[in-house]
């Protein structure tokens, strides 16, 4: 069974499961969040503090077929990767590279660190050739969990400069956003025939399949430390 580990503390476990459900209705898949741990992950510090609570919970994770960070920021990445024996996909790695098979790529996004963020993810993935903009909107994550009007206007307004900007396929920069992915993809293919890429959605779509085949090696990168 798939387990999408929400790197926060509670919450968004219910809203979680009803979106993947709602793709993927005769899938059994179990979605877990955090007791103790950062609201939202929106700084470094978030990330350090959610991966320090991940590793103290490894037992909760090791059952699992895979695991998917439901988190644009891939907090714990490499270190449960380190750590576990069963597949695990970052919504942010896994969507870039997605992204960058499908064309060049523009990223969307809350905060002030995020053009600088997605600009070492992409470092760090080698899918930066691929990356042809990135655009913030003025929206905390927070906000983008309430997903009013003002928000789906604002970032199908960067959308629109994404495009402007020669981008192929968008991606929305945070899990946050799938309250309003549906009708915003929906909008953009109608009117540019251009995907929008809704990271938890492309993260599980290809976890259930690529974890049927593989698993990560244990020697090189991830030798450092190996679940006995």
């Amino acid at each position: 069974m798939i387990l999408i580990v929400d790197p926060v503390k509670g919450g968004l476990d219910n809203t979680t499961k009803k979106y993947v459900s709602k793709y993927f209705p005769n899938d059994e898949f179990s979605v877990l969040s955090l007791e103790e741990g950062p609201k939202t992950i929106e700084s470094f510090t978030d990330k350090t503090l959610a991966c320090s609570k991940l590793l103290e919970n490894l037992d909760m994770l090791k059952n699992a077929d895979a695991i998917v960070i439901n988190c644009f920021a891939d907090p714990c990445l490499f270190e449960l990767r380190e750590n576990l024996n069963v597949p695990i996909f970052g919504a942010g790695e896994t969507t870039m590279h997605v992204a960058a098979m499908l064309g060049e790529f523009s990223v969307i996004g809350p905060g002030d660190n995020m053009i600088s963020w997605t600009r070492i993810q992409a470092r760090e993935y080698g899918v930066f050739d691929k990356l042809t903009s990135i655009h913030k909107i003025e929206f905390s994550v927070d906000d983008i969990l309430e997903a009013n009007e003002k928000l789906y206007n604002a970032t199908k307004d960067a959308c629109l400069k994404a495009i402007d900007n020669g981008a192929d396929i968008v991606v929305l920069g945070c899990t946050g956003f799938m309250k309003i992915a549906e009708r915003l993809k929906e909008e953009i293919w109608e009117e540019f025939q251009i995907p929008v890429l809704e990271p938890l959605l492309v993260t599980y779509s290809v976890a259930r399949s690529l974890s049927l085949v593989f698993r990560h090696g244990k020697r090189g990168l991830f030798s450092g430390r190996v679940e006995k």
